[in-house]
C-alpha cells in the first residue's frame, strides 16, 4: 500500500463534464486503492464537484472545437508544465484533442505509462470532403508519432478504430487493450417493465447531425403523417461549435408541428428511458455509445445503426435492431413493425437486460482499467 500511495496518475480530458460521465468511477477507485488522481481538463461547472472527490484539479484551455494555432500551443504549454511539475507515474489521455497535444509530451518528459483512450473516431472519420482528409491526414501523422512511445497502453471500444488505426497509423494490437466502452452502473440503472401505455421512442444525443438527429426528427415526421400514436422524445443539448451541428430552428419547427417533445440535457436519463418503450440511436459513428449501454441496462430494446460502436453494443435481432445509417425510412419501418408486436419488444428488452449485466457493468469496465495500469512496471 505504501508503494500504490506514491503512484501519481494524470487524467487529461478536454471537458470536465465528460469525465464526470464516463471517467469518474475509474478516479473514484484508484483514490480508493491510494493512488494520487489529479484532473487537467477545461472546467465549466464541475470543479468543486471534482475536488470534493479528492482529485487535484488543474484548469487547461483547450477550446474544444477550435482550431486557432494560437489556443493550441497554449493549451500545449499548459500541458508540458504540468508534467514537468507533478511527474506522474500514470499519464492518461482521452479523446483527440489531450491525445494530439499530450501525447509527444512523454518523448521530452519521463514518464512511466502513457494510456490513450480512443472513444471513437469522430466527425473527420464521417465526413468526405477535401478539408476534412487533410486534418485526418494531420491527425493520423501525429497518431503514428504518438504510438511509438514504447511505454504505451491504447483503450479502444472497437474492433474497426483498431483496423483503422492499424492500417493508417502503425498501431500495432500488442499495444492495444479492448475495452467496451464506460460502464453502466446497475445501482442506478435498474430494470424496469416496459410502459403498457402509448409508445414512447426516445433518443438521447447532443443536436448534431452526426448522431442522426436528422434521421430521428424524418422518421417521426413519417409516422406521425402515418396517425401513429406513439410519442417521440428528443433528449440533448445543441452543440453549436459541432462541425455537424444543427441549428435550434430547425428543431423548432418540429416542435411547433407537434411531431417530437424536446428536452435538455438531464442529469437523470434514467427517469427518461424508464417511461420509454425503446431508444433509438441513428448516429454515422460511435466507440461505444452510453446511452445504448445504459437503456440495455433498463431493459428497453434498441434500434440504431449498423455502424462501428452502434453495431458493437447490439446482439442483432436479439437485444436491438440493426439498421441502415442516414434512413429515416427505414428507421420508421423499424419503429412500426415494433409498435405492432410488444412480444417481441419484451423479449428484446429482457434480452437487453441480460447481456448488459453481463457486459456492461461498471464495476468490470473499472477493474480492466486498473488492471491496464497496474500491469505496466510502473
Amino acid at each position: 500500500m505504501k508503494n500504490n500511495k506514491k503512484k501519481k496518475i494524470i487524467f487529461i480530458v478536454n471537458i470536465d463534464s465528460f469525465f464526470i460521465s464516463h471517467r469518474l468511477p475509474i478516479a473514484e477507485e484508484l483514490i480508493k486503492i491510494g493512488y494520487e488522481v489529479h484532473l487537467a481538463t477545461e472546467f465549466t461547472k464541475f470543479k468543486n464537484k471534482i475536488s470534493k472527490i479528492g482529485i487535484k484539479t488543474h484548469h487547461v484551455d483547450f477550446k474544444r472545437n477550435s482550431l486557432n494555432i494560437f489556443f493550441a500551443f497554449k493549451a500545449i504549454f499548459q500541458i508540458f508544465l504540468l508534467i514537468f511539475k507533478e511527474k506522474p507515474k500514470i499519464l492518461h489521455l482521452v479523446s483527440l484533442k489531450p491525445i494530439v497535444f499530450g501525447g509527444l509530451i512523454p518523448f521530452f518528459c519521463h514518464i512511466n505509462l502513457v494510456v490513450v483512450s480512443i472513444t471513437g473516431l469522430g466527425s473527420m472519420f464521417i465526413k468526405k470532403n477535401l478539408i476534412y482528409n487533410l486534418r485526418l491526414r494531420i491527425i493520423n501523422f501525429f497518431y503514428r508519432l504518438i504510438f511509438l512511445n514504447s511505454n504505451l497502453a491504447v483503450i479502444l471500444q472497437n474492433n474497426d478504430d483498431f483496423k483503422y488505426l492499424a492500417k493508417n497509423a502503425n498501431l500495432k494490437k500488442k499495444k492495444v487493450k479492448f475495452i467496451r466502452g464506460s460502464g453502466v452502473d446497475f445501482k442506478i440503472f435498474k430494470y424496469s417493465k416496459i410502459p403498457k401505455k402509448k409508445m414512447i421512442i426516445l433518443m438521447a444525443s447532443r443536436i448534431i447531425e452526426d448522431k442522426g438527429v436528422m434521421e430521428f426528427l424524418k422518421a417521426a415526421k413519417i409516422l406521425k403523417n402515418k396517425n401513429f400514436q406513439g410519442k417521440f422524445y428528443l433528449v440533448g443539448d445543441f452543440d453549436k461549435h459541432n462541425p455537424s451541428a444543427i441549428d435550434r430552428t430547425v428543431l423548432d419547427y418540429f416542435r411547433r408541428k407537434k411531431i417530437i417533445t424536446y428536452f435538455e440535457h438531464q442529469k437523470k436519463i434514467f427517469n427518461f428511458i424508464k417511461k420509454s418503450t425503446l431508444v433509438v440511436l441513428p448516429s454515422y459513428r460511435e466507440g461505444f455509445p452510453k446511452v445504448l449501454m445504459e437503456a440495455s441496462a433498463v431493459g428497453r430494446p434498441i434500434v440504431t445503426t449498423n455502424v462501428p460502436g452502434c453495431k458493437d453494443v447490439v446482439v442483432k435481432d436479439k437485444t436491438g435492431i440493426l439498421i441502415p445509417p442516414k434512413n429515416s425510412l427505414r428507421l420508421a419501418e423499424e419503429i412500426l413493425i415494433l409498435s405492432k408486436d410488444r412480444k417481441k419488444i419484451l423479449k428484446l428488452g429482457f434480452n437487453a437486460r441480460q447481456y448488459a449485466f453481463k457486459n456492461f457493468n461498471i464495476k468490470l469496465i473499472v477493474s480492466k482499467h486498473i488492471s491496464v495500469y497496474k500491469n505496466m512496471k510502473i
